[in-house]
């Protein structure tokens, strides 16, 4: 993780450094992504492979920096929180009973979110603008809740230190001026690339090297709305 922060880090200090050297504006936000995801497991019973799926929602909130880097081309950094959630039926090691027999109903991670990404943004109007981007988002877990149950409230939580992967987003939509400084936006997000993790929790039986591997993306999409202060 720290390498993460470093790389946001040596992003803010280029984007400043262009800033100095060119007419530029900036701005900082607060955005709220919602993502829908389907997406598949691998587990072994009695040496045959099983591929259970399910679909769940992700949500979040973050906060950005942006910076005009050359003409309508601008670069983007930030930092927030982000659940990562699963619902996939699949066996694990339920350490509160006894690690043998038990299945999450589904399981969730929340993590500290770091993004870097560049965009594109264009005035169709006095107050409305389009934009494009392309950011990639890396997770790095800090609690973990395995949902056994959920109507009985059976679940085991643990607080371990886990990356958790990344996701390469594209993102377009519009934003609106409503005042000379206050801007308000709404984006569609398309995930084209998306690498979870390992997680010991989940049984590996040596079958194959994605038995702990958190899930694997189907198809997923997502919406973020958006505040900006521009300056």
């Amino acid at each position: 993780m720290p390498r993460i922060f470093l790389l946001v880090l040596l992003l803010a200090s280029w984007v400043s450094v262009i800033s100095q050297t060119e007419k530029t504006k900036g701005s900082i936000g607060v955005s709220i992504p919602v993502i829908w995801n389907n997406s598949e497991a691998t587990f072994y019973r009695l040496g045959n492979p099983m591929y259970p799926s399910g679909k769940a929602f992700s949500y979040g909130i973050n906060t950005n920096y942006s910076r005009t880097l050359y003409k309508s081309i601008y670069g983007i950094v930030g930092i927030g929180y982000f659940k990562q959630q699963f619902k996939i039926l699949r066996p694990f090691d339920f350490t509160q009973l006894t690690r043998l027999l038990y299945s999450t109903e589904s399981y969730n991670y929340s993590s500290v979110q770091s993004f870097i990404g560049i965009g594109y943004i264009k005035k169709i109007n006095k107050n409305d603008l389009i934009k494009v981007d392309v950011s990639y988002n890396y997770f790095y877990s800090f609690r973990q809740k395995y949902v056994v149950y959920k109507a009985n409230n059976v679940w085991q939580i643990n607080k371990k230190s886990l990356p958790l992967g990344g996701i390469l987003n594209f993102d377009f939509g519009i934003e609106r001026n409503i005042s000379k400084k206050i801007s308000l936006g709404g984006n569609f997000i398309i995930p084209i690339y998306t690498h979870w993790s390992k997680d010991e929790i989940f049984f590996k039986n040596g079958y194959s090297n994605n038995e702990q591997q958190i899930a694997r993306n189907k198809f997923s999409a997502g919406v973020a709305v958006s505040c900006y202060y521009h300056f």
